[in-house]
């Protein structure tokens, strides 16, 4: 088993500047059902696995330019964290204010907010349940995939990934299960030739490090 987790595409459409509590609402909205920027890079091919994407414009946009030609499921439980904004008034705020008070209120279950973490820890694990079995290729977007991925590292699986830090548009992650401890690394083998997913993990950490040096 093994899945192929890619984040959305950044939105054509992006607002600057300020907004009011209307106005970010409705920013949130059209970022979703915006196409990605124009994507040049290597397609990915789906042959052999099931093709999974969230609803919205911004996921399907994702797969059409970045998938070969394929025919995915779209599952509403890939969907994005829907945020609103955190109180109804006129006061402007940047836009990454907002979403940072939204996103405080839907970790701590406020009722303005239309999923709370449990929700969305839950709607995770239903999507892991459904794909763990299979070969899969995965579109979904960041705030979502940023829990998703908690997820699977609670459950045993590996997360592999291509950049650091925050989650980055078109971003790649690659998911396995985690193999027992083989118990190797105690001999060193995560520097050469790791036997497990221990000594992988470890691996991949030493890699990330030499390179950012």
């Amino acid at each position: 088993m093994s899945i192929t987790i890619l984040c959305t595409g950044e939105p054509e459409k992006r607002a600057e500047g300020k907004f009011s509590s209307s106005e970010f609402d409705a920013v949130m909205r059209m970022e979703l059902e915006s196409n990605i920027l124009p994507y040049t890079g290597r397609k990915y091919n789906p042959e052999g696995k099931t093709v999974w994407i969230g609803e919205g414009r911004l996921a399907k946009d994702t797969a059409e330019q970045l998938l070969l030609p394929c025919t995915p499921i779209v599952e509403p439980l890939l969907n994005e964290i829907p945020l609103r904004s955190f109180s109804d008034t006129e006061t402007l705020y940047p836009l990454e204010t907002w979403k940072r008070k939204a996103r405080a209120q839907q970790k701590h279950g406020d009722t303005r907010q239309a999923e709370s973490l449990t929700d969305v820890v839950s709607r995770a694990n239903r999507f892991i349940d459904k794909a763990q079995r299979t070969e899969s290729l995965v579109i979904t977007y960041p705030l979502f995939l940023e829990e998703l991925l908690k997820q699977l590292r609670s459950r045993g699986f590996v997360v592999q990934r291509t950049g650091l830090m925050k989650i980055q548009p078109l971003e790649r992650f690659l998911i396995s299960r985690r193999e027992e401890h083989c118990g190797g690394c105690q001999h060193n083998c995560f520097l050469s030739n790791p036997g497990c997913g221990i000594g992988r993990d470890k691996a991949m950490r030493l890699k990330q490090k030499g390179d950012s040096l």
